[in-house]
C-alpha cells in the first residue's frame, strides 16, 4: 500500500497502519536526524533526535489531508514535519556553546562564517524588498502549479529550500528513493518548463535590467544554466 493509503487507514482508526508507516519511513527519519547530529549538537543524544523525528512523522500522519496529494505528496509533507520537529528540539535543548563566527561553513568551503554573514547581510535589508520577494514567490508558485508536475514542484522546492534549508540532489534522491541522475533530470526539465513559460517571458522582458531583485530570483532558478 502507498503512504497515502496507509495514512487514510490510520486517520480512520487503524493503529497498525501507523506501525506500517513508521516501518516504511524510518530510514527517512534516520537520515534527517543524522543530518542534524554533529559535534555542535553533542549535548543531545542521537536517540532523542530520532524520537523527535518520529513524533514529527506521527504528527504529519495525523494532519495530512489526502486532498494535499494534488499539491504535495505525503513523503514531502512528512519531511517538513520531521525536519521542523528536530530543528526546534535542538534549538530548545542544545546546551553547547554557540558556534563561533570564525567556524568554517563546511569542510569543502573554508570561507569563515563571519565572511558568509557579511556577504549576505545586505541581500534583504529592507522590509519592502522582503514583502516583494514574498509576493514574487507566491506568483512563482502559481506558475509552477500551472506548468510543472507534482514531482517537479516538490524537487524544486526541496532543492531551493522553500520551506527548509536547501537540499542537495543526492539528499532529494534519498527521500524519493531514486537515483541522483533521475532527480537532476526532473529538476532540469522543470526549470526548462518555467523558462519557456509565458510568465517567464513576459516578466523577464518587463523587468530585465530594471529589477535587481527579480534577476536574483531568476538566478536562483538556475537562470543561464546549460542543459
Amino acid at each position: 500500500m502507498t503512504n497515502e493509503e496507509l495514512v487514510v487507514l490510520y486517520q480512520h482508526g487503524d493503529k497498525k497502519a501507523l506501525d506500517k508507516l513508521l516501518e516504511n519511513n524510518d530510514k527517512l527519519i534516520y537520515k534527517i536526524a543524522s543530518k542534524f547530529y554533529s559535534d555542535k549538537t553533542s549535548s543531545i543524544e542521537f536517540d532523542d533526535l530520532l524520537q523527535e523525528g518520529r513524533i514529527g512523522f506521527i504528527l504529519s500522519c495525523s494532519k495530512y489531508d489526502i486532498e494535499y496529494i494534488k499539491k504535495t505528496k505525503f513523503i514531502t509533507y512528512a519531511f517538513y514535519w520531521i525536519y521542523q520537529k528536530i530543528h526546534r528540539f535542538i534549538t530548545t535543548y542544545n546546551t553547547n556553546e554557540e558556534i563561533s563566527l570564525n567556524t568554517p561553513v563546511s569542510e569543502e568551503n573554508k570561507d569563515e562564517l563571519i565572511n558568509s554573514i557579511e556577504s549576505h547581510s545586505n541581500e534583504i535589508n529592507d522590509r519592502e524588498e522582503e514583502l516583494y520577494l514574498s509576493e514574487l514567490r507566491i506568483e512563482l508558485e502559481s506558475v509552477m502549479d500551472r506548468y510543472n508536475t507534482l514531482n517537479e514542484r516538490e524537487i524544486l522546492k526541496l532543492y531551493y529550500g522553500w520551506d527548509t534549508e536547501e537540499l542537495s540532489i543526492e539528499q532529494i534522491a534519498d527521500i524519493f528513493e531514486t537515483s541522483s541522475n533521475e532527480v537532476k533530470s526532473i529538476k532540469g526539465k522543470a526549470i526548462r518548463k518555467l523558462r519557456n513559460s509565458m510568465w517567464f517571458k513576459m516578466e523577464y522582458q518587463r523587468r530585465y535590467r530594471e529589477d535587481i531583485t527579480f534577476m536574483r530570483v531568476l538566478r536562483n532558478l538556475d537562470y543561464g544554466i546549460e542543459f
